[in-house]
């Protein structure tokens, strides 16, 4: 199981948002405009509804396909976020995983095996939370990718985003996205990643409870005194198997 790979979902930013008039939000489907204007309308709405989170949770469902894995397999788990750098992500099966980011620090627990890692990540942890698509802006990823918008005629059901590669560097590693954004709060509930070689990976969310109460105590991860906890270097990070 790729944590990284679960993790990169442009899902929530951290960033401030312009006052806006109800009237004048910015709207998909308003009549009169342009294919493209329509998508950068869209954006636009993500990244505003997205910049008024302060707190988040969610349940999650991962389905992984790959020519490796005799069939689907399927992990399931809680997702919690609290602005402007506090992340968690909760596996409860088929593998107890618990990943925390906060601040400049990220922890990977693998319960049942008794192991930790413990980044440092000092001041790139903006770069980090970025990556791992905790606060990575829909509009920023756009720059690596064409993108076909679909508007489906019913319109309670979600905006589908298609996106393709423009780079041979992000083409060797992904050959698409889909997203999935909800037509009620335009965050994405879905996201489907094919990688280079076919694997796929879809992650989707339910559930929502948005700007709740979310007690600081939910991110606070205790590793028992039994837990074998491994200080690591960003750039030598390796993954337990």
């Amino acid at each position: 199981m790729s944590l990284i790979r679960v993790c990169v979902a442009c899902f929530l930013l951290a960033i401030s948002c312009p006052a806006w008039s109800e009237e004048a939000l910015p709207d998909p489907r308003r009549e009169g405009q342009s294919p493209s204007e329509k998508l950068t309308a869209l954006v636009e709405r993500v990244r505003l509804e997205q910049g008024r989170i302060s707190t988040l949770e969610a349940d999650f469902r991962q389905l992984k396909e790959s020519s490796m894995l005799v069939e689907v397999v399927e992990a399931v788990g809680t997702f919690a976020y609290s602005a402007p750098d506090h992340v968690r992500w909760d596996y409860s099966d088929p593998n107890p995983i618990s990943m925390l980011i906060d601040g400049n620090e990220m922890t990977t627990w693998y319960r049942d095996l008794g192991q930790a890692e413990r980044v440092k990540v000092g001041r790139r942890s903006q770069r980090v939370l970025e990556y791992l698509g905790a606060t990575s802006p829909l509009d920023d990823m756009l720059q690596y990718f064409s993108v076909s918008l679909t508007l489906p005629d019913d319109v309670t059901q979600p905006y589908l985003l298609e996106l393709s590669p423009l780079f041979d560097k992000v083409a060797k590693r992904l050959q698409g996205v889909t997203i999935w954004i909800a037509a009620e709060h335009y965050l994405p509930i879905r996201l489907r990643y094919v990688d280079a070689d076919g694997d796929v990976t879809d992650l989707s969310f339910e559930n929502l409870r948005i700007n709740g109460s979310l007690p600081i105590e939910r991110f606070d991860l205790r590793l028992p005194d039994t837990v074998d906890v491994r200080i690591v270097e960003l750039d030598q990070r390796t993954r337990l198997q």
